[in-house]
């Protein structure tokens, strides 16, 4: 009787996850410490930030308030724009009288499908809440 000595696929898994932890263990101190010599760092910065210029914070209003006088500027261009747009859109709205239009549609309820995809006449006692409605139009010059 001679056994496979080889191993499985799920058998590299565990020994894959098991060489994954042992490494995990050993990096997590190394790790931790680098995250605290980076919090030092980051503090030290921003105490050295901390003795800015008052001329720094003084250019930093002024651009702040070019910022907002241009966002006014472009809202302002742009709702002068849109309403020129609303006004052309009514004024070709109110001068196209309804005669001059030629080209219609009349549109008539013939009826409802049964369930058979026949069209039968709309009675007083026919529910079209739930029903498919057929309707005939016609074109009119």
């Amino acid at each position: 009787m001679s056994g496979n000595k080889g191993l499985s696929v799920m058998g590299y898994a565990i020994v894959l996850v098991i060489i994954l932890a042992v490494v995990m263990i050993i990096s997590a101190p190394m790790m931790v410490d680098e995250y605290k010599n980076d919090n030092k760092q980051q503090k030290a910065e921003e105490q050295n930030n901390g003795n800015y210029n008052r001329s720094d914070d003084r250019y930093v209003e002024e651009n702040f308030i070019n910022i907002t006088d241009e966002m006014r500027n472009i809202e302002t261009r742009l709702s002068s724009r849109i309403d020129e747009l609303e006004m052309q859109a009514n004024e070709t709205v109110n001068t196209v009288p309804a005669e001059s239009i030629s080209d219609k549609y009349i549109c008539e309820i013939e009826g409802v499908k049964n369930e058979y995809g026949n069209t039968v006449p709309i009675t007083e006692d026919t529910d079209i809440s739930a029903q498919k409605i057929v309707f005939v139009c016609e074109y009119r010059r």
